[in-house]
């Protein structure tokens, strides 16, 4: 493989990955690093730890601090982090081969500097920020933008094939898709079918571990379900975001109700496992919903536990195949009922055809995927 500029015979060949939040935090970009790793190739993440500490194993990192989301309040530090891409990409040009730069807000600043000095450019497209804003000049802009950066690439990855529909696009030689599919874990199987439904008597637990959002994920009916359920169902929530501070009030004052905090993957993973049901509503009050491909649909799959989620997303149409979860339209009312009506065994027979899909089919997915994508690599970067 040789790279735009041409490389010293036999070094070894670089990636810059770059990320706006640090790698331990985004499972898909570390699992890509280690792909790239396990193929011989040298990766240096450059990241923005939002000013947290944590174990950056090498990485090139901006401090400057910054919280998530929120839109323009942040916009000093996240103008602090592009400034800072800009800066370490010209200073350690000569080091790397390839740029991958993941989501907008890092291509924005990196694939032009990138195009600039005559790197291969990896584009992993998550969602379409233009198509999140919605209509009017600036949302237009970013659309433009971001499909001349995947014009640009060797090749753009998409984490579902329904992300060339939310981008307008049709599918191209450079585009590659490679799904939010996790790592097999050790020991799912065992506990799958492990607690005889007999001797059960408690609530059904429902388990949300991710991203806190106020709006929109059916987050906000939690509080209502478990007030109209409290011997039915318990929650528990993991995870950090805007509604955080709501969740800890409400974890001291409605006894079915826990929140968790923050978790690593492994204990993410560890807490879904114990779950009767995965919850994991994408509402579409936010239109984007419409093209989700949450991680959720395939780690409840691997983990053989069925998954709640509301119609009109592309999950949905997996659950319904494969039978394994339940659907709601969307409302508090719908939800409060399925889950009054929701047993255990339905809970687990759900489960068990879970993991029958996950065996049947998912479980080989990424490895293919990822095959495709580096033979799509080394096509591209040879020309």
């Amino acid at each position: 493989m040789t790279s735009r500029r041409s490389r010293p015979a036999g070094r070894i060949p670089e990636i810059l990955l770059l990320r706006s939040i640090p790698l331990q935090r985004d499972s898909r970009s570390s699992k890509m690093a280690a792909a790239y790793t396990s193929r011989g190739w040298r990766v240096t993440p450059l990241i923005w730890s939002r000013g947290e500490a944590g174990e950056n194993n090498g990485a090139i990192v901006c401090t400057a601090k910054g919280g998530y989301g929120n839109r323009f309040k942040g916009l000093a530090a996240r103008l602090r982090w592009m400034a800072f891409m800009a800066r370490q990409m010209m200073r350690h040009r000569h080091r790397y081969d390839v740029v991958h730069a993941v989501d907008l807000d890092t291509a924005i600043v990196a694939v032009p500097i990138g195009l600039l000095l005559r790197k291969t450019i990896v584009y992993d497209a998550f969602d379409s920020i233009g198509a999140i804003l919605g209509g009017g000049r600036i949302a237009a802009w970013l659309i433009a933008v971001e499909r001349a950066f995947i014009r640009a690439s060797a090749v753009a990855i998409f984490p579902d094939p329904i992300r060339l529909e939310q981008y307008g696009i049709t599918a191209r030689g450079n585009v590659t898709i490679i799904s939010n599919v996790p790592d097999e874990v050790a020991g799912v199987e065992a506990a799958i079918g492990d607690e005889p439904p007999a001797t059960v008597s408690r609530p059904l637990r429902c388990v949300y571990v991710g991203t806190l959002e106020a709006q929109h994920r059916g987050l906000e009916y939690m509080a209502a379900i478990c007030r109209a359920l409290p011997e039915k169902v318990e929650f528990v929530v993991g995870g950090t975001g805007q509604i955080e501070p709501l969740l800890k009030a409400q974890n001291d004052e409605i006894a079915n109700l826990r929140y968790v905090g923050r978790l690593g993957y492994d204990d993410a993973l560890d807490l879904m496992r114990s779950a009767d049901i995965l919850y994991g509503p994408y509402l579409l009050s936010a239109p984007a919903h419409r093209y989700a491909s949450p991680n959720k649909l395939y780690e409840h799959l691997m983990l053989g536990k069925p998954l709640i989620t509301n119609t009109g997303i592309p999950p949905a149409r997996v659950i319904k195949e494969a039978r394994s979860g339940f659907l709601f339209d969307g409302s508090l009312d719908s939800i409060v009922a399925l889950l009054r009506d929701l047993d255990r065994d339905a809970c687990r027979e759900a489960g068990k055809r879970a993991r029958a899909c996950w065996d049947g089919f998912y479980s080989t997915l990424r490895a293919r995927e990822l095959q495709a994508f580096f033979e799509k690599l080394y096509a591209r970067d040879a020309h």
